[in-house]
Order: structure tokens, then C-alpha cells, then sequence
């Protein structure tokens, strides 16, 4: 066999190689195409699935709180109310939603959207009195009227921990000093403890004032509205609701909620006030370790039953080292 024999065959051995390369690249792009695409199909089915998943969770979780509450409410005789109390529930004809008015819970945020679809500007809804503004529009509505809106619409509220509600009341009411009159009061609690000081109201005060207050009215139903009860402001033993939500798992429940009540694209998650920059375990040692062992005790017995009803517990404040005088 001659050289140009030789290099002939070589030359068809080099250009089949090549050939076979190509394919084999060919292949394994088609190959690598496919593993992304069944990759992005699996991925966007999963997100499918837990999304779906986790709606079916919070349901779950709702229902657990309802059945929950009916169980607590059959322990406690009804919260001890015999009567509906109609005077903190908004009613949206329009939306077929009832809500429960929990101060510190969420509460500026339900305002914005409720004033909202009344027809208020933002400036009325920012600088007026929330309540003031949504009473003009959805007026008070008697025992008998309220019960049989309850049964023909969506009726919700939003509960929060006792003690959260407690801490966020006392900074947002009394240290704040936000509001004038709840700045009077809070110096007028400060010198009922101590009439020859010069100072401002501690938590410490606070609690003892609550304490003190309950005892004098024999009850908690006289206690301002900020640190009152939810028992007492909603009567929940009594009311019929479809859903409740909870501040510590506020996102969450809401979205199921509106999908729920059929309320997309209706309902704005707002953020009206500021987020508190301290962690709520940094607040409670900061804020429980000034009361006393007793006080504790005198505290969480007036708290007690809202514990109960919807499944907090305060055994992490128990915890936390008290004062010895």
C-alpha cells in the first residue's frame, strides 16, 4: 500500500470519528435537555404540591383553633358572658365579612382596609380615629341583628399571645406617649405608686394597676380596651367564626383566610404600624423580670381564660427569674 493509500484511509478514519462525535454531542445535549426539562417540571410541581399542601395545613390548623375554642368554651361556662358583646364587630355588607376589633392584634391594619372600602381617603384613614371613621359607616349593630349577620357572612378575628399583647399595649399606650390622654394616664399611674417620685410608669406599675383595677371592679370588663380581655371584647364563646387568626402566624393564616372568604384582590395586607425592632424573648425578660412572683400569679389569672380559648401558653414567662420584692 502506497503513502497516499495510507493517508486516504486515514483521512475516512478522522472524518467517521468526527461524525461520531457529532452525534454523540448531538445525544447529549438532547440528553441534558431533557434531565432540565423533567428537572423544572418536577420543581414546579413540588412548589404546586406544597403549596397546596400548606393551604390544606393552615385549614387544618383553623379548624383545630375552632374545635379548640368550642372545647374551652364548655370548660369555662361560656367565657362566663351570657350575652353577645356587639360593640367592637365591623360589619361589610358589601364584602359579606364580619370582624372582631382585638386591639393589639392587627388591628390598624383591618381598620385601613375596612375605612378603605368605606370611601376614605388615606390622609382620613392616617390622622383620624380609626373607629371614629369606620363607626360613621358601619354603624353598631344590636345582639339580634349582629348574630344574624354573623350567620350569613364570613365572620373572622385576630387573636395575639396575652403577654405580647400586654408588652405591645404598655410601649404603644403608656411609654410612647403618643397620645395625650393615655400619657396623662400613664402619669397618673406612675404617682398612684409613687406620690412623692419623679418619674415615668414602669411595666412593673402596669401590672400592678391591672391587678389593682380588677380587684376594685370585681372583673376584668372595665379594663381599658388595649389590655381587656379578648374574651371580653368578642365574647367568643358566644360568637359564631369562620376562621381565626393568629399575630404569630399572621401572613399565613390571612392568605388562607382570603381565599376562604373569597376576598383576592379585595383585601391589602397592610403594615400600618411600625414593626418592633426587639425580639418579644428580649421584651418579656426585660419587662417580666421586674414583677414579682406574685404579681405573676395575680397576672396570669386574669389572663387565664384567653389562654385558654386559644391555645397559648405562658409557660416561658413563668420561666423568666422574678423579683423578690
Amino acid at each position: 500500500m502506497d503513502a497516499s493509500c495510507i493517508v486516504h484511509v486515514f483521512r475516512r478514519i478522522k472524518r467517521r470519528r468526527l461524525f461520531t462525535l457529532n452525534i454523540s454531542n448531538v445525544q447529549a445535549c438532547i440528553g441534558g435537555i431533557f434531565v432540565t426539562v423533567t428537572l423544572v417540571i418536577c420543581f414546579l410541581n413540588f412548589e404546586l404540591i406544597r403549596k397546596q399542601f400548606e393551604a390544606q395545613s393552615a385549614a387544618d390548623v383553623n379548624s383545630w383553633r375552632l374545635a379548640h375554642l368550642s372545647k374551652a368554651c364548655k370548660k369555662w361556662n361560656n367565657g362566663g358572658h351570657s350575652n353577645l358583646q356587639p360593640a367592637f364587630y365591623l360589619h361589610s355588607k358589601n364584602h359579606s365579612l364580619v370582624y372582631c376589633l382585638v386591639f393589639k392584634a392587627a388591628t390598624s391594619s383591618w381598620f385601613y382596609n375596612f375605612n378603605s372600602w368605606a370611601g376614605y381617603s388615606e390622609y382620613e384613614i392616617m390622622h383620624i380615629d380609626n373607629l371614629f371613621l369606620a363607626r360613621k359607616f358601619y354603624p353598631k349593630e344590636n345582639r339580634l341583628t349582629l348574630m344574624q349577620s354573623m350567620e350569613h357572612s364570613f365572620s373572622f378575628l385576630v387573636v395575639r399571645h396575652p403577654f405580647e399583647r400586654l408588652m405591645s399595649a404598655f410601649e404603644d399606650r403608656l411609654v410612647s406617649k403618643k397620645n395625650a390622654y393615655y400619657a396623662r394616664a400613664a402619669q397618673a399611674i406612675y404617682k398612684r405608686y409613687h406620690p412623692t417620685g419623679r418619674g415615668t410608669i414602669s411595666f412593673r406599675d402596669f401590672v400592678q394597676y391591672i391587678i389593682d383595677d380588677v380587684k376594685y371592679n370585681n372583673g376584668t370588663i372595665a379594663l381599658d380596651i388595649h389590655w381587656c380581655p379578648i374574651n371580653n371584647l368578642c365574647t367568643p364563646c358566644l360568637a359564631r367564626y369562620d376562621f381565626i387568626v393568629k399575630l404569630e402566624t399572621y401572613k399565613q393564616d390571612v392568605e388562607t383566610m382570603i381565599k376562604a372568604a373569597n376576598l383576592q384582590g379585595i383585601v391589602k395586607l397592610a403594615q400600618v404600624n411600625q414593626v418592633r425592632k426587639d425580639a418579644v424573648a428580649t421584651l418579656a425578660m426585660k419587662y417580666f423580670s421586674q414583677i414579682t412572683q406574685q404579681q405573676m400569679d395575680s397576672l396570669y389569672s386574669i389572663y387565664e381564660i384567653d389562654f385558654e380559648l386559644f391555645g397559648y401558653s405562658a409557660e416561658t414567662y413563668f420561666r423568666i427569674p422574678k423579683a423578690l420584692v
